[in-house]
């Protein structure tokens, strides 16, 4: 299915420096979208190793900072020595607009069927991690220390950004993430529900100690790519 020489270059030269980068951006997410990308293109009629490729290098930017990465993407993207001998022109021209499309908060459609299968791929719709993230921030950056606080702030963030006033569009069914949209406005319009999963993951998060710095520093960073 992918060529082993594009398969062992992006395997031991281009996954590797997501060593380099905080943990939701490691080894470990890009294969993770790699496998959601496939997933997402299984219905579709693309160029499988374009598919591969714009999924591997679509954070590469982070190594040179977190503003403007996929823009940064795209310019690693092009100036590969590997990428311009193994695919064409304007193959490659495509690969990184794709790479520079795939960012969440973009609101701009993706200018090829590649663009558009790695921002869905790319996409966390995971109720729980999404309200970890959201305390997480609040407590360490915001200072907000009361349980009800807590659960106000993290209720009226999630509600406003996933389902209220849904800051991002959905170019292709997927139902991964058609599910977890399902999630995050059944536990947004149950009130109940999502006290539970607040409580739950409240009392997990002061066992953890939501306090520690490295969490701080992951969540900052993360919240910043993700411009919340």
């Amino acid at each position: 299915m992918i060529d082993l020489k594009l398969k062992t270059y992006i395997e031991q030269t281009i996954i590797p420096i997501y060593l380099k980068f905080d943990s939701s951006h490691s080894p470990a997410h890009v294969y993770q979208v790699i496998e959601n990308s496939f997933a997402i293109a299984a219905d579709l009629t693309v160029d499988l190793e374009m598919v591969y490729t714009v999924a591997a290098y679509h954070d590469i930017g982070l190594c040179n900072g977190r503003k403007n990465h996929e823009t940064t993407s795209k310019g690693i993207v092009l100036a590969d020595a590997f990428l311009c001998r193994y695919f064409s022109d304007s193959q490659l021209q495509m690969l990184g607009e794709a790479v520079e499309d795939h960012r969440a908060s973009l609101t701009t459609e993706p200018r090829s069927i590649y663009g558009k299968i790695i921002a869905e791929a790319d996409r966390d719709l995971d109720f729980k991690r999404i309200l970890t993230r959201t305390l997480t921030y609040a407590i360490s950056v915001k200072k907000l220390d009361h349980v009800d606080d807590l659960m106000q702030e993290a209720y009226q963030y999630i509600a406003d950004k996933y389902v209220v006033n849904r800051r991002f569009q959905l170019w292709l069914p997927y139902q991964k993430n058609s599910a977890g949209l399902a999630d995050i406005a059944k536990q947004i319009y149950d009130p109940q529900t999502f006290e539970t999963s607040f409580r739950e993951i409240y009392q997990q998060l002061k066992k953890s100690n939501p306090l520690d710095l490295s969490l701080i520093e992951q969540t900052k960073r993360s919240l910043e790519m993700n411009r919340w």
